[in-house]
């Protein structure tokens, strides 16, 4: 496995070189759909893209580090109402 780039900013902070993109599908009580759709765009880097009538949302996060997607994704866990939370696809470059 190659490690992650990173660059030194101005701030002395490391910046990442990485991308991360992650699809998932909820399956929540259809009267919470609405609400569960509203948390989602709220979320910095999160898209909803499609959402079914019997409660199914589909959506990405966008994010520079793993860490923030598998943050927002245990923030939603907690949603009341919510079946299932279920991860689809997750890909990761690196600046080269």
């Amino acid at each position: 496995m190659k490690a992650t780039n990173s660059k030194q900013t101005n701030d002395g902070c490391t910046e990442s070189t990485e991308y991360h993109v992650a699809s998932f599908v909820a399956h929540i009580t259809p009267q919470q759909t609405n609400a569960f759709s509203q948390e989602i765009e709220a979320q910095h880097g999160a898209q909803v893209h499609a959402v079914s009538n019997d409660g199914k949302v589909v959506f990405t996060i966008e994010a520079q580090h793993q860490k923030h997607i598998a943050f927002v994704v245990e923030q939603f866990r907690n949603f009341i109402g919510l079946y299932s939370l279920s991860p689809v696809y997750h890909q990761f470059l690196t600046e080269e």
